[in-house]
C-alpha cells in the first residue's frame, strides 16, 4: 500500500513538473480554488444558503448566472455539431471533439451548480415529477420542461463523448471498443439532430421563457415569448465563439497547431453571422420593451436601468456586440490573429453580460417605482464554489486535450513534422 501511494505521488510530481512555469502557476491557483470549492461546498450543503447573500428579494445569485452562462456558452456544441453533421461543413471536423467535451463539461457543471443553488438537493427530483398540473391536466411549469430537456441533452452529450474517449490508441486497439466507437460515429448525425431539437427548447426556456412570462415584473415581462427566441440566437452565437476560444487557448498552452486555420476562420465566420442576427434581435427586443411592454406597467424603460447593475451593463453589451461583428464578419479581420482573438473574447463577454443583465439587473429592479433598488454581492462561499467549479472544468479540459485525441489535426501535424525532421536529418 505504501509503495502504491509513493508511486502515485511520484506520478503526480512528474505530471506537474512536465508543464511550463506559467502553467504551473495557473494550476496552483486552480488547485487553491478547487480546495475552496470542496470546503465551502460541504458548508453550503450541510448548513444551507444562509452563507450566501441571496434572499427572498434576491433569490437568484451567482450560481444561476453560472448556470445560464454555461448552458448558453455550451450551446456551441449543438451548433457546431449541427453545422458539421447536418449541413456537412467538413471544415469543422478538427474541432468537433473539443466542442463535444466543452458542451459536456458545461452541462455537467450546470447540474453541479444547481445542486447548491436549489437549497435542498434531496428534493432535486421534484423538478422532474411536479410539473404544476393546470387546467385539463396540462403541465404549466416551464422549469419541468427545462430540467427534462437539460437532462436528455446531457445524456446525448454523454453518448457523443464516448467515441472521443474510445479513439485513444490503447482503447482503439481493442476490437470490440473500436467497433463501438466506429458505430457511434456513424450515427452521430442522429444525435446531433436530437441534441439541436432539445437544445432549442431548453436554451429558450431557461434563458428567456422562464423570465418573460413573469407579468408582475416590468423588467422581465415580454408578451409572446419574444425573449425566448432572442436567447436561442444568442446561445448559437456565443457558444460558437466560446468553442473557438477554448480551442485557440489549448493550442497556445500546448504550443502546437491543434486546429487548422481554415477551421478557425470557418467557425469564426459562422459566429460573426450569428452575432449579427443576435444584435438585431436584441435591439428589436429593447425597442419593444421600451415602446410596448414596459409602458404597460406605467413605467419607462430607462427607469428600470438604474441601480448598481443598470444602464452601463446594457451599453457594454451592445458595445461588445459591435466589436464582435466588426472583428469576425469581415474576412480580412477574422483572418488576422489579434483581431480574431478580440472578436471571440468579445463574443463570450457579450453573452455573459446578457446573462448578468437578466439576473442582476432584473432582480435588483423593485416591483414598485417608489421602492429602492436592491443590491447583491456574492459571499466568499459563492465565489469559491463558482470559481472552483470553473477551475475543475479547465483542468479536465486541459488533461483531456493532453491525453485524449481531442485534436486529431494536432497529432497528424506533429506526425508530419516528425517525418519531415527525420528526412532532413
Amino acid at each position: 500500500m505504501g509503495e502504491l501511494i509513493k508511486r502515485a505521488i511520484d506520478t503526480i510530481k512528474a505530471e506537474f513538473n512536465s508543464y511550463s512555469t506559467g502553467v504551473k502557476i495557473a494550476l496552483g491557483v486552480m488547485f487553491f480554488l478547487t480546495a475552496g470549492f470542496v470546503i465551502f461546498g460541504i458548508q453550503i450543503l450541510f448548513w444551507g444558503l444562509g452563507y450566501t447573500d441571496m434572499s427572498n428579494l434576491y433569490p437568484f445569485g451567482q450560481w444561476i448566472i453560472g448556470d445560464l452562462g454555461l448552458v448558453s456558452l455550451g450551446g456551441g456544441a449543438f451548433t457546431t455539431g449541427f453545422a458539421l453533421y447536418i449541413f456537412r461543413n467538413d471544415k469543422l471536423e478538427p474541432i468537433i471533439n473539443s466542442t463535444v467535451l466543452i458542451g459536456f463539461l458545461c452541462y455537467l457543471f450546470t447540474f453541479i451548480f444547481l445542486v447548491f443553488d436549489i437549497g435542498q438537493p434531496l428534493r432535486a427530483w421534484f423538478g422532474y415529477t411536479y410539473p404544476n398540473w393546470g387546467e385539463h391536466l396540462m403541465p404549466t411549469s416551464m422549469l419541468t420542461e427545462v430540467i427534462w430537456c437539460l437532462t436528455l441533452y446531457f445524456m446525448i452529450l454523454c453518448v457523443e463523448i464516448v467515441p472521443v474517449a474510445l479513439k485513444h490508441k490503447v482503447l482503439d486497439a481493442i476490437p470490440a471498443l473500436h467497433y463501438v466507437g466506429h458505430y457511434l460515429h456513424r450515427i452521430m448525425w442522429i444525435l446531433a439532430a436530437a441534441g439541436t431539437f432539445l437544445s432549442f427548447f431548453h436554451q429558450g426556456s431557461l434563458g428567456g421563457g422562464m423570465w418573460d412570462i413573469m407579468y408582475g415584473k416590468a423588467v422581465w415581462f415580454r408578451a409572446h415569448h419574444i425573449y425566448f427566441f432572442v436567447v436561442i440566437i444568442g446561445a448559437t452565437a456565443g457558444g460558437t465563439a466560446f468553442m473557438t476560444l477554448c480551442a485557440y487557448l489549448a493550442g497556445k498552452v500546448m504550443k502546437k497547431e491543434v486546429v487548422p486555420a481554415e477551421t478557425f476562420h470557418s467557425i469564426a465566420k459562422i459566429s460573426g453571422i450569428l452575432f449579427v442576427a443576435f444584435f438585431i434581435a436584441r435591439l428589436v427586443d429593447v425597442v419593444l420593451m421600451a415602446t410596448r411592454w414596459v409602458p404597460l406597467f406605467d413605467r419607462s424603460y430607462i427607469s428600470l436601468q438604474g441601480g448598481l447593475y443598470g444602464l452601463w451593463l446594457l451599453v457594454l453589451e451592445f458595445l461588445l456586440l459591435a466589436v464582435v461583428i466588426v472583428m469576425l464578419l469581415p474576412k480580412k479581420n477574422r483572418e488576422q490573429e489579434k483581431r480574431f482573438l478580440i472578436g471571440i473574447i468579445a463574443g463570450v463577454a457579450a453573452i455573459t453580460t446578457d446573462k448578468l443583465i437578466t439576473v442582476l439587473n432584473g432582480s435588483s429592479v423593485p416591483n414598485f417605482p417608489w421602492r429602492d433598488y436592491i443590491w447583491y454581492w456574492p459571499t466568499i462561499q459563492e465565489w469559491f464554489i463558482m470559481l472552483g467549479g470553473l477551475s475543475v472544468m479547465a483542468m479536465i479540459y486541459m488533461w483531456c486535450a493532453k491525453y485524449l485525441p481531442l485534436f486529431p489535426h494536432a497529432e497528424k501535424h506533429a506526425h508530419h513534422e516528425g517525418k519531415s525532421q527525420a528526412v532532413a536529418e
